[in-house]
């Protein structure tokens, strides 16, 4: 073991000594640690804290080469401006830290570079590395070329973090972060209102995020910049020209919960959700990538608070996950910390939105939920070049003072009144060589469409603008592109191998946490409150779970207050306290809107409407939440459903202590407690109920043999009481 500091001398000659004598009088810094300062050979976390006694800014610690299990790293210490010290392994990547490694960085001018945690464990909602320790947080500290990967806990559900920054100044970059799966953002700032009005001044770039599995509730984000406490603090955190690939954990994929914070030239591929702009404002979002390639639930942007800049943005092929690929919140009024600050004053010009599934812009995302009830206010809408067929190309109520200047908008129904600020013209869209996007061809009237603007000077590609602006992020130029979509060859720590997963995503992860589930056919009972004998009914239909639904009867709307058309009654007990989301899987069949009433606590009569899909195909929809105490726990309780509009199907409830589970995770849960019951009525198995199955069903009456589709009555008997449910069943079809 070499401890002892090895001088490197590079200055022998009488002119070398001159040059360092002018140094030292002048202050300067122009040589590296490597050239000015010691290396100091570790083996192991003891030989690091030796080591830092002595060190001193400009020398390096080399780590030996190696498997380091269990290494509780303390790198602590005081470099200087120009001068850091250095830890690094002895080649790039060569430390492998696993087991219950972690790494704490605190002091000034600390390099930690190119090492590579996989496969290790920590506990009790801890941190891989966080920058603070014995001498306090981080300041002006770097964590840099590094991986960390695999490190999931033993708990899934034990929150933890792999980079925590604290501190000021400190940047995390060139690095790779990969395959989290324990709840907690992959990387969080942690601000400290108290210390206002100090600001982070954080740096997040050049690294590359992928192949995290989404989870099963809040909690999971790539990165997130403060909390809802700390949303009122003046951040200045830039994150720019990282990849986010496969970063599926929740719909917050960054989560922005601070002010002034800059998000620029990053790339977002095949992502399950959204950046965020959650709590916090005068926040900027430039000159970014979101590249959906059809992904499910991949979303743009989402927005909340004032004061934001949101320009220069491509967003193309993404799914509807926001209900819009800029997706503007509607806002509570004197909201808390943690509600929806209305949206103000924010600027949304030259983006470009090509082929996304839901509206181009939304302007009253989550509209009539949780007290949302304020709409965005004097928002300028400018400079838009929007082309898609997907429902509509602006959606949602407007609020207030908005100005639309410049925009195009091409394919679908427009979806807001027509103004003279929208161009309803094709762009003429065509593919590009320079990236993997859309581009206006020659001829477009996007091209010089636009006045120029103060707010930016560059394209998405970053070539100058000049003259008239064109609609849109990109200027027709026959300037060079210096900015393209990131991949992973020019992201992440460059010593690391990439290998992306064979197939995506990976298997539903099931959420911890207690559940009930319940087949909607399974009632304890059917009202008729307005005594009109239009009550719920079951029937039976291919595909459901259970083989059966209940439906509502036809007829024009059911409108609140006044009675019921009728009630579907369900007695449940629940096995273990906790706040439980209920989940229901239903569809409407109207090709219009389609809804059915929902309490919001048990042993009351619905008033709540929950929107369910008009196109015949079944989707889980989230409802209330329901609290069950210890008093609860083993007691029956009753949820009770109502009837608003007509022919409306509901297959299964599921209630879950996870508040945010996906359509997958909620499938997985059905199918895991689901009993395979056959079609009743489907005698002849073929996945239909006609008349096809009669003579099969005669046969089995015949014969008296038993089989369950044909136990039309569910008395687990096969005879003649089975022939009028079959009838009922056939009538139904």
């Amino acid at each position: 073991m070499q401890l002892t500091p090895k001088k490197h001398l590079i200055m022998k000659s009488q002119k070398g000594s001159m040059v360092a004598t002018l140094f030292a009088v002048f202050g300067f810094v122009a040589f590296s640690g490597s050239c000015l300062g010691a290396d100091f050979i570790v083996a192991n976390a003891d030989d690091i804290d030796t080591a830092m006694e002595t060190a001193q800014p400009g020398d390096t610690l080399i780590m030996n080469d190696g498997i380091w299990t269990d290494a509780e790293i303390d790198f602590v210490g005081n470099g200087a401006a120009g001068n850091p010290i250095t830890l690094r392994p002895q080649t790039p990547g060569g430390v492998l830290l696993t087991g219950v490694s972690q790494m704490r960085i605190s002091g000034s001018y600390l390099v930690v570079s190119g090492v590579h945690f996989k496969d290790g464990t920590i506990e009790n909602s801890d941190h891989v590395v966080q920058f603070r320790g014995p001498l306090g947080e981080a300041t002006n500290c770097r964590f840099t070329n590094s991986v960390i990967e695999s490190y999931s806990g033993p708990d899934l559900n034990d929150k933890y973090h792999y980079v925590s920054l604290y501190g000021q100044y400190n940047r995390v970059d060139h690095c790779r972060f990969l395959d989290q799966q324990n709840i907690g953002p992959q990387i969080v700032a942690w601000l400290d209102e108290s210390a206002a009005p100090i600001s982070a001044f954080h740096q997040i770039d050049s690294n590359h995020f992928g192949d995290r599995p989404r989870g099963w509730a809040n909690g999971f984000e790539t990165i997130r910049l403060g909390d809802s406490d700390t949303s009122g603090v003046d951040a200045h955190i830039v994150v720019e020209n990282n990849l986010f690939e496969r970063s599926d954990g929740e719909i917050e994929i960054i989560s922005s919960k601070s002010n002034f914070n800059i998000f620029r030239y990053n790339t977002f591929r095949q992502c399950m959700g959204t950046l965020t702009l959650r709590h916090g404002n005068n926040n900027t979002v430039e000159g970014n990538f979101f590249l959906g390639q059809d992904a499910v639930d991949s979303g743009g942007i989402r927005v909340v608070g004032q004061n934001h800049i949101i320009i220069n943005n491509y967003i193309a092929n993404v799914d509807d996950e926001a209900d819009g690929a800029i997706s503007i919140a509607a806002g509570v009024p004197n909201t808390p910390l943690n509600g929806y600050l209305q949206v103000r004053d924010t600027v949304i010009a030259h983006n470009t939105i090509v082929d996304v599934a839901g509206a181009g812009i939304t302007f009253d995302w989550g509209i009539g939920s949780s007290n949302r009830s304020l709409l965005p206010a004097d928002l300028t809408i400018q400079g838009n070049l929007i082309s898609s067929s997907g429902t509509s190309l602006f959606e949602g109520a407007e609020g207030t003072g908005h100005v639309f200047e410049n925009n195009i908008a091409f394919g679908a129904a427009l979806g807001i009144t027509a103004r003279p600020g929208i161009l309803e013209v094709d762009p003429l869209m065509m593919g590009t060589p320079v990236a993997d996007v859309f581009s206006p061809a020659t001829g477009s009237p996007a091209i010089d469409g636009a006045t120029s603007s103060a707010l930016f000077t560059d394209d998405m590609f970053g070539r100058t603008r000049t003259g008239l602006f064109d609609i849109g992020a990109e200027e027709s130029s026959s300037g060079v592109a210096t900015r393209l979509p990131l991949t992973t060859f020019n992201t992440g720590a460059d010593w690391f191998n990439y290998t992306p997963p064979a197939s995506w995503p990976p298997p539903t992860q099931l959420p911890p946490g207690e559940f009930l589930v319940v087949e909607a056919e399974n009632y304890s009972s059917i009202t008729d409150p307005d005594n009109d004998e239009n009550v719920w009914a079951v029937v039976a239909v291919a595909g459901a779970s259970g083989g059966e639904v209940i439906k509502a009867p036809a007829g024009s709307r059911t409108n609140l207050p006044g009675l019921h058309e009728t009630l579907a009654v369900y007695d449940m007990t629940f096995a273990a306290e906790g706040d439980y989301r209920a989940y229901y899987l239903a569809r409407g069949l109207n090709g219009s809107s389609d809804s059915f009433y929902t309490p919001d606590g048990f042993d009351v009569d619905p008033a709540d409407t929950e929107n369910i899909s008009n196109n015949g195909s079944f989707a889980w929809e989230s409802g209330g939440e329901f609290t069950i105490d210890s008093s609860n726990v083993g007691v029956p309780v009753q949820l009770r459903l109502g009837r608003r509009e007509g022919d409306a199907e509901i297959d299964a409830i599921i209630f879950h202590q996870s508040g945010s589970l996906t359509s997958n995770q909620l499938d997985e849960i059905l199918a895991s407690v689901s009993t395979a019951t056959p079609l009743k009525g489907d005698v002849n198995l073929d996945t239909a109920i006609s008349f096809l199955d009669i003579a099969p069903f005669i046969a089995v009456l015949a014969d008296t043999g038993f089989q369950t589709e044909a136990d039309c009555d569910c008395d687990g008997d096969v005879d003649f009481l089975d022939i009028a449910p079959f009838i009922e069943i056939l009538a139904n079809q």
